[in-house]
């Protein structure tokens, strides 16, 4: 039923120790809107891989980021922030723009008590994705169990977050495009 920490280690590489390359800039936009333009979005939020919400920079954080607070693993297992190409009307998002993947994105998935966060930037076309985590030795194998929906993933200890640490990175990446600082980056293979 569930794979083994053995199985879903082959698909990761340990961490870098030189970095990662840089992050795509999140699009230029105008931070205060008139009251008769049009509503802009900036970024496609999508919850457990089904609801799909467009925000735009003038968007309470806090009322996206609400949910990671009722994560539960299997029902509402996950949350994606992506960076839209460019900042566009609302009106004009088509299903083409709705189904990319997006050059860079932030996901966590799992429980409010125990997530895992991944970090997917795509530069001159090739994507990449990191598990990211606090500093510490990596050695061995994955032990931590995450669930996600009907999915699986083993993690390192320093790589397992709770909700309100999660909304923090995923407030700064909404922002800036980028992840704290101090979070290391692990590769993992596709």
């Amino acid at each position: 039923m569930f794979s083994s920490p053995e199985a879903s280690a082959c698909r990761l590489l340990p961490v870098h120790a030189a970095g990662t390359p840089d992050p795509v800039p999140v699009p230029p936009f105008d931070a205060e809107p008139a009251a008769a333009e049009v509503i802009v979005a900036t970024h496609r939020v999508t919850y457990s891989d089904r609801l799909k919400v467009f925000i735009g920079p003038n968007e309470d954080v806090e009322s996206f980021l609400r949910p990671l607070r009722r994560m539960d693993g299997h029902q509402r297992y996950a949350l994606d922030l992506t960076v839209l190409p460019e900042p566009m009307p609302a009106t004009e998002v088509t299903a083409t723009v709705s189904a990319a993947r997006g050059a860079l994105a932030l996901r966590c998935a799992g429980s409010a008590d125990a997530m895992t966060l991944q970090l997917r930037m795509t530069v001159d076309h090739v994507t990449r994705r990191y598990t990211l985590g606090f500093p510490g030795s990596r050695l061995g194998l994955p032990t931590v169990y995450v669930p996600h929906g009907d999915d699986d993933t083993y993690v390192y200890p320093e790589e397992v977050f709770t909700a309100e640490h999660a909304a923090e990175i995923f407030r700064d990446f909404f922002r800036d495009g980028i992840v704290p600082g101090g979070l290391q980056h692990r590769e993992i293979l596709d």
